[in-house]
């Protein structure tokens, strides 16, 4: 068994350009591996990738060349519903359905089993902080940090071995940021959860350690490993001022 759950080589994705012109380049050459339990996290300019790189992970998007491995084997080998539950996606904006907590944590893919009992839903609340009381909640009542603490809990009653996270805090006020940043930190802690985020907050960054991406215009520009024998390699200018809290201008129209 390798040690790594994400391994992704060589990775390219473009999509056709209008009639008469070239094609969009999105990503160019991405490679990198994240360790089980480990974390990775991506950081850059508005539209500089970081989304794509993580729809290409659970195949959301297929790249146009280059191969992503998880868990040993080649992801286009997988059902695309089994490996979204395995690599569960947490979006920018928590998406709630009509009906109560319990009903939004009990959606899942056709033919998707699991444990959706009573006492499962109770517990799993309970690890991203919430109270049981909530189940007989309006989802759509709760509060924006309460929302995405609930769609985080909903992909880990499918039992996930990773969490793909897309920018989870950017629609949050400071104290609910902060209340999604301890969830994932306990969890990846708890879980032994592999973590892949794109953020623009360096506390999340803090709190998950592992590797840091720096990607401008679907390239990589910078790596830092935040732990481990290489923490202390000098580490690029623009990783250093966004760890500082300095925020990051700029973008080039991708996603």
């Amino acid at each position: 068994m390798t040690d790594s759950i994400f391994e992704v080589d060589h990775l390219f994705l473009s999509y056709p350009g209008a009639r008469g012109h070239p094609a969009i380049d999105i990503l160019n050459d991405i490679s990198f591996s994240v360790k089980r339990g480990g974390a990775l996290t991506l950081v850059g300019p508005s539209g500089s990738g970081k989304s794509s790189v993580l729809r290409c992970l659970n195949r959301l998007v297929e790249p146009s060349s280059g191969t992503v491995r998880f868990d040993g084997r080649d992801s286009r080998s997988l059902d695309p519903r089994e490996l979204r539950c395995r690599v569960a996606l947490v979006m920018q904006t928590p998406v709630m359905f009509e009906g109560t907590v319990r009903d939004n944590l009990c959606i899942r893919p056709a033919g998707i089993e699991g444990d959706f009992s009573e006492e499962r839903l109770a517990a799993t609340l309970d690890e991203v902080g919430l109270e049981s009381t909530l189940l007989d909640r309006e989802a759509s009542t709760l509060s924006g940090g309460e929302k995405q603490r609930v769609t985080i809990a909903r992909a880990l009653l499918r039992d996930p071995q990773a969490l793909l996270l897309d920018e989870p805090t950017s629609a949050l006020d400071p104290p609910n940021a902060l209340l999604v940043v301890e969830t994932v930190s306990r969890l990846c802690a708890a879980r032994g959860l592999s973590i892949i985020a794109a953020t623009h907050q360096p506390d999340l960054v803090h709190r998950l350690g592992g590797g840091l991406v720096y990607l401008i215009k679907g390239r990589v520009a910078a790596f830092q490993s935040l732990d481990g024998p290489d923490a202390n390699a000098p580490m690029d200018a623009r990783l250093r001022a966004f760890l500082a809290g300095e925020k990051i201008a700029g973008g080039s129209g991708l996603t």
